[in-house]
């Protein structure tokens, strides 16, 4: 035992910082082996956006990575991406170039034990910062780092593993700002917020907001003073510059996204009532992570009693007190009022995920409370009392007058326990020394790490509760080798065809980002990054999507063909309906790759009417016109299936794609309460569209042999296939609403004979041949007879620059999107290049700060020094 005292006294800065890493880092190693997360069972980490979007993500960039490709652009983000833009959002973390080590079966591993990691690091950081803050290293401090680590916040988003290199480095930052303010060395304070910035700078943006108020908190506390103020504009400038290579091209990129208009809400609303903000504390309450607008702020039990022990304290300086609650109040009224809530996140709204800044909050909150903690022993009678029974009676009483879904028994039970404990807790550890004789302060540990033991217990339990995983890793993969060995058949049949840039969709999509775990190119893609001159395309001509994603749903043998779709993946267990336009060409066990009868070249020349030209073909420089509503996209004022029909009469094509089917009279369609169908007339391809959005999803029964379907008619406005089916099927449309209403929904037949004419057309005309498509280049020939246009099925983005035979020629766009220019007769070498607009200004930018901050800290230190050498000669 002494020899164990020994080493902890010579080792004390050793072991404080191992268990502030170690304790979270090995407690959450057990959550994964109690969940059976691979490889102690099949359970994976995944949810939400790591099932959608991160994995996928990794993929892709993993395969860039070994190989050596370009990073900035990636054709299988859909229809084609900024990959930077992906990169600087979800994938920024130096931490992530690890990949590379581990096989690639084992990428959605490195990214979930790169939690485990992360949360053994938000530990050290925390505590890092807590001991630096209180100047000691108290072994309670990992307690109360440990509630930081085990937060609702942290059961919530934990899954978010670009998120955690910020939550890890936000307590370095406060850490380096607290010692700048003392006059020390700016660099921990640099080099911690460069890294925040630099790594997720989303979740930065709150950072920054945060270290702002935090700092006139500091010099109202410390005194103002000029000199610390210029070095922390400085040093923040600074560390903004650093992250300049990653955050200029991605405000580039994001122009180019549907969020571009900033929009103040034009009222103040309050989301909460009081009593609901204050359930955000309770333990088990359920994780928000969708549209609702509940912060996930519960971080223990213990810390609403410490809030007010911190409130009544006269340990702490008045001025602390008022300065430091001022700010945690600020945080609740953030959460609650919109305006607030707008800035917050960035002057915009977000898309599910609420109260981002929650990890802020918790932080200030574990800060203040074991600043409390502290002070627990030394106040005065009525002050601690008082500390006790008020939280008591704010508890009970909010759990008792209010009541809602997001807690159920259990939740309230456990809550009320863990208040009544702590208050017991808190009279016996502050009596014990009175009535119970110990040898030593034994009496006072005893309760002291009751107290911290039951706390950590508490908020480890409620991480069990709320943070449960139930995606099976072998589902998740289940299509993966199948669709791996069919891609492989496609990529062969592309070099036959002399066209790489074919794309591929899935029937039955699980992941809508699968096209860049499997490598190839598709008409689906989910991320905050999107193009939105895409978005803006896409939704004109009747596909589902939102400001963050664009998924095939929606997608017409006219529009796929459009898109320069050719191919289908079909799963095990799936019957594709649509075999009068497609054919099987391959087979993986049970899963088929269908290749369309009707496909179309990856570039080719159109020759229109001059009416049609100056209607389909517009500068790209006026894209971002189109984005913001202050231009139209052609045919964009027309419902999705004149559009197409539309552009069909713009392309000299006689006939319609899609025909009007049907009406009420004929008795081909019938209508109900909450109902609608429609009969196959004989056999033939149709389409539902519904013209507004209804109250419910819709349920889809046909009377032959296929299986049910659904069409999100509530939340989005989309073509849905039908399919191709015999005559005499009916199909019933069904409102899973339980309120009566009228379905507007339209239906459409296929005219297989106008794809006919517009592939013929197409492919007869000049294509572009010999293609070479490299990581962020495309290059081919074309040998147009007479002058017309060229396009490419590729769609712009700036970044892009076009080369006709050498020289730059400025692109065109054609339909309101893809990559155009006028050709003359002859043979030309046409190639594309994408280059991430501002990352050479972003660049130079990055290394000059870089260089000026430390030549800037070194200096600064060397004064330091020389000061501090004189004032040693001074005193002898």
């Amino acid at each position: 035992m002494d020899g164990l005292k020994s080493f902890y006294e010579k080792h004390t800065k050793a072991v404080f910082y191992a268990v502030a890493f170690f304790l979270p880092f090995f407690l959450t190693l057990l959550l994964f082996a109690v969940r059976k997360i691979y490889p102690f069972g099949d359970i994976t980490f995944l949810k939400k956006d790591m099932y959608q979007q991160y994995t996928p993500f990794f993929y892709e960039y993993y395969r860039k990575l070994k190989s050596g490709d370009s990073l900035w652009y990636s054709w299988n983000a859909g229809l084609g991406a900024n990959f930077l833009a992906v990169i600087v959002y979800y994938l920024a973390s130096p931490l992530n170039f690890l990949i590379v080590l581990f096989p690639e079966k084992y990428i959605l591993e490195f990214m979930s034990y790169s939690v485990v990691v992360k949360t053994g690091l938000m530990g050290l950081g925390s505590s890092a910062y807590l001991s630096y803050h209180f100047k000691r290293h108290d072994p309670a401090m990992s307690f109360f780092s440990f509630a930081y680590v085990m937060s609702a916040y942290m059961a919530a988003y934990n899954w978010n593993v670009e998120w955690m290199d910020v939550l890890f480095a936000a307590p370095l930052v406060l850490l380096g700002l607290e010692k700048m303010a003392d006059g020390d060395s700016p660099l921990i304070y640099y080099l911690s917020l460069s890294y925040a910035i630099f790594t997720n700078y989303y979740l930065s943006i709150m950072l920054c907001i945060y270290v702002f108020l935090y700092f006139i908190v500091l010099q109202v506390i410390k005194g103002f003073n000029l000199k610390v103020i210029a070095r922390f504009i400085f040093f923040s400038l600074l560390s903004g510059g650093t992250a300049a290579i990653y955050i200029l091209p991605e405000y580039f990129a994001l122009r180019f996204t549907t969020f571009t208009n900033i929009r103040f809400p034009k009222e103040l609303t309050f989301y909460l009532s009081p009593a609901e903000l204050i359930t955000r504390h309770f333990f088990g309450v359920v994780p928000e992570t969708g549209l609702g607008h509940e912060p996930n702020i519960y971080c223990g039990i213990l810390v609403i009693f410490l809030v007010f022990v911190f409130a009544f304290s006269d340990k702490t300086p008045l001025k602390d007190r008022i300065c430091n609650l001022a700010l945690l109040g600020f945080f609740l009224l953030s959460f609650n009022l919109n305006l607030l809530n707008f800035i917050w996140h960035g002057f915009n709204y977000p898309d599910s995920l609420p109260a981002r800044q929650g990890y802020l909050y918790t932080l200030l909150l574990v800060t203040v409370s074991y600043e409390a903690f502290l002070a627990l022993r030394d106040m005065n009678k009525r002050s601690f009392y008082l500390s006790i029974a008020l939280p008591l009676i704010l508890t009970v009483l909010t759990l008792f007058l209010y009541k809602d879904d997001n807690t159920d028994g259990l939740s309230r039970t456990v809550t009320i326990i863990s208040a009544l404990c702590t208050a017991l807790l808190f009279l016996l550890y502050r009596s014990a020394p009175d009535k119970i004789h110990f040898p030593g302060n034994g009496q006072e540990l005893v309760f002291r790490y009751a107290i911290l033991f039951f706390f950590a217990a508490e908020v480890f339990f409620n991480m069990y509760l709320t943070n449960s995983r139930t995606v099976h890793r072998s589902h998740y993969f289940s299509k993966y080798d199948d669709y791996k060995v069919l891609n492989e058949v496609k990529a062969e049949m592309d070099r036959k065809n002399d066209a790489p840039l074919s794309r591929a969709d899935e029937v039955d999509r699980t992941v809508r980002n699968n096209s860049m775990t499997i490598d190839y190119s598709s008409l689906s893609n989910f991320s905050s990054t999107t193009n939105g001159l895409l978005i803006k395309y896409l939704n004109k001509y009747g596909f589902m999507n939102s400001r963050v994603f664009y998924l095939s749903d929606g997608a017409t043998a006219f529009t796929s063909m459009l898109l320069g779709q050719r191919y289908v993946f079909v799963p095990e267990n799936n019957v594709y309906f649509s075999e009068d336009i497609a054919k099987p060409v391959s087979f993986s066990n049970n899963s088929v790759l269908y290749e369309f009868t009707d496909s179309i070249p990856n570039g080719y020349i159109l020759r229109l009417n001059d009416e049609a030209e100056r209607k389909l073909f517009i500068p790209a420089s006026d894209a971002e016109k189109i984005i913001d509503g202050e231009m139209s996209s052609p045919n964009s004022n027309l419902s999705p299936a004149e559009a197409q029909n539309s552009l069909m009469h713009d392309l000299n094509l006689s006939g319609t794609a899609l025909m009007e089917y049907g009406s009420s009279d004929s008795g081909i369609i019938k209508k109900g309460p909450s109902m609608k169908s429609v009969e196959f007339i004989d056999d033939c391809h149709l389409y539902a569209y519904n013209a507004s959005k209804t109250k419910g999803e819709l349920k889809i029964s046909m009377t032959d042999s296929s299986p049910d379907g659904k069409m999100t008619a509530h939340k989005y406005r989309y073509i849905y296939d039908l399919g191709f089916h015999e005559k005499g099927t009916v199909a019933t449309f069904l409102s899973e609403e339980k309120e009566d209403e009228d379905l507007d929904l339209e239906f459409y037949r296929l005219n297989p004979s106008v794809l006919d004419s517009f592939s013929e057309m197409l492919n007869a005309s000049e294509r572009l041949f010999d293609i070479e498509k490299n990581a962020d280049s495309l290059e081919g020939r074309i040998k147009p007879a007479s002058k017309g246009y060229l396009v490419l099925t590729v769609p712009y983005e700036p970044g892009w620059t076009l080369y006709v035979d050498g020289e730059k020629t400025p692109i065109e766009l054609f339909d309101g999107l893809f990559i155009s220019a006028p050709l003359t007769p002859g043979d030309h070498v046409i190639r594309i290049e994408f280059f991430p607009r501002g990352l050479k200004a972003g660049t130079l930018i990055s290394l000059l700060s870089l260089i000026i901050s430390l030549l800037t800290v070194w200096y600064g230190d060397l004064l330091r020094k020389r000061a501090l050498r004189s004032r040693r000669r001074n005193r002898r």
